[in-house]
């Protein structure tokens, strides 16, 4: 069921602007006429800049999204600009050296600086298991780090979050790393004809994009094949400072992101009709998966009931200390992490709603 709040968002959305500057997309978060940026509540907005690890064309940032068009930023009292910048990181580097205020990204990227020292705290869990998929043909299809043994894996690049998640997979599974050949392929769908081809056994890709492809071809088989071995947690996380000088807007970013995602788990019992809805119209976001029906609502579905939270009874957002601790563990396990640290210094549940 849908309110008169609902409708004061839409109008909010037809309002926002997007805006193209030094070759990255940054978009911000705030509507006026006069150029005096009122909150929801008649006060002025609090500028902040969030930076994401990937640009925005994909499902995995929909609780921004939909903060931003939607209008919850605005509502929580924020101007917020979102800006994509390449990788985990710069995104680290963007927060810690105060260019951002906030990001989030996998535990696997920011586990390990969060062991050498680098000041940065998580204060809430978006993402609560891996997003990643490895498409293959229903003919050899992989399943399991077994089915990879010998052959050819494709990846964005070589050295990055799918190559780590792809070695605790096989190490898991007591498949020897050199067994596998690592590839750094385009993840698109005209990938996919390396690996009806042959030169390839599969390519890991975002959810979106596996889905897109399984919807698209009949003999194509998407599968975590073992990916979802390790707690792939996204964690958002901003720096001690931040949260000792400005508390109240850890806590409004965090609201206006809760509030987003659950509209959007609300909205399932449409079909994701309003979500889909507020994305589009706002023409603010342009990836294909958006604008694919089919793919959109599937991706969604995963997202609302398995992604951004699940059947662990941790409420949404909130850090979940034994997963992170198992987190940290496996990574230490695997060798990303020298271990002995203690991980739950690391995260805080202070400014969660």
């Amino acid at each position: 069921m849908f309110t008169a709040q609902t409708g004061r968002r839409r109008r909010r959305a037809a309002r926002i602007t997007a805006a193209i500057s030094a070759g990255a997309l940054s978009l911000s978060a705030c509507s006026s006429n006069d150029g005096d940026e009122q909150g929801g509540d008649g006060g002025e907005l609090t500028p902040i800049t969030v930076v994401t690890f990937l640009p925005l064309e994909s499902f995995t940032f929909g609780p921004e999204m939909m903060a931003y068009s939607g209008g919850y930023f605005e509502e929580h009292g924020l101007d917020v600009t979102l800006e994509p910048v390449q990788g985990t990181p710069a995104a680290i580097q963007s927060v810690v050296g105060g260019a951002a205020f906030i990001t989030r990204a996998s535990t696997i990227d920011i586990m390990p600086a969060m062991e050498q020292g680098q000041p940065i705290v998580g204060v809430g869990t978006m993402s609560r298991q891996t997003n990643l998929r490895i498409v293959s043909t229903d003919s050899d299809p992989v399943h399991g780090p077994a089915d990879m043994a010998g052959k050819a894996i494709g990846m964005g690049s070589v050295g990055g979050t799918s190559e780590r998640m792809l070695d605790l997979a096989l190490q898991h599974e007591n498949v020897e790393l050199a067994a596998v050949e690592r590839q750094a392929v385009p993840v698109t769908g005209a990938t996919y004809e390396l690996v009806r081809r042959g030169e390839l056994a599969g390519y890991i890709v975002s959810l979106d994009t596996g889905l897109t492809l399984d919807l698209q071809n009949d003999d194509a088989e998407v599968s975590t094949a073992g990916l979802d071995v390790t707690p792939d947690l996204q964690l958002f996380f901003t720096t001690p400072d931040n949260i000792e000088n400005d508390p109240e807007t850890v806590e409004a970013f965090l609201a206006a992101m809760a509030d987003a995602a659950q509209f959007m788990v609300d909205d399932r019992e449409n079909d994701f009709d309003e979500t889909l809805r507020i994305l589009r119209d706002s023409e603010d976001w342009d990836f294909p998966a958006l604008f694919d029906d089919e793919t959109a609502r599937a991706a969604l579905e995963i997202y609302t009931t398995q992604t951004w939270m699940d059947d662990s009874g941790t409420p949404m957002m909130h850090n979940d200390p034994d997963r992170f601790q198992e987190a940290y563990d496996i990574l230490t396990d695997g060798g990303l992490l020298e271990g002995g640290a203690d991980p739950q210094s690391w995260i805080t549940n202070d400014y969660v709603p």
